[in-house]
């Protein structure tokens, strides 16, 4: 006897690369942030109190460990652009990045 499976439409290829979804999603990403060495004390509470970011650790040469967290993409970039911007920063590095969809 054939089983039948519900259908179940996954996103294309198309919808991972540009980020379109019919699904919610939850976004988790960890970045290394490289800082100025002597303006890392000021700087982590700054990142803490960006939205979805938490920082996790930091050394003498002004290397930082970031996670961020987002419910969608453009929340993803707006979080990774506030870092880049945010004064002591010389550069942000995407790490990792993993995509969980939430079933409705």
């Amino acid at each position: 006897m054939k089983q039948v499976h519900p259908v179940t439409t996954r996103p294309s290829r198309r919808d991972l690369m540009t980020g379109r979804f019919d699904r919610d999603s939850l976004h988790v990403a960890s970045l290394l942030v490289q800082a100025w060495p002597e303006r890392i004390a000021g700087l982590i509470p700054v990142l803490n109190g960006i939205a979805g970011v938490e920082v996790h650790d930091n050394d003498e040469r002004g290397r930082v460990i970031v996670t961020v967290e987002a419910a969608n993409d453009a929340g993803l970039i707006g979080a990774i652009t506030n870092i880049e911007r945010t004064d002591g920063v010389i550069n942000a590095s995407l790490v990792y990045h993993q995509v969980d969809l939430v079933a409705a």
